[in-house]
């Protein structure tokens, strides 16, 4: 895995994680008014435990810097 590509997966799901905090977010300020908020809560669960894998796995991987 070379360094930018690293770089990229890290932001990217950055992004996801401040996605998946957004809908958690809207779920729990909407509670009242949705009839589906905990659904909506428990995809954006699963969504931030699936971003922050992605982040620690790609951090703990070593950049192969040989070629």
């Amino acid at each position: 895995m070379n360094k930018s590509y690293k770089r990229f997966s890290i932001i990217f799901n950055s992004i996801i994680v401040l996605f998946a905090l957004a809908i958690i977010y809207s779920s729990i300020a909407g509670w009242t008014e949705m009839d589906r908020s905990l659904l909506y809560l428990l995809l954006g669960i699963g969504i931030l435990a699936s971003g922050l894998a992605s982040i620690v796995k790609t951090a703990k991987q070593r950049v192969d810097t040989s070629s």
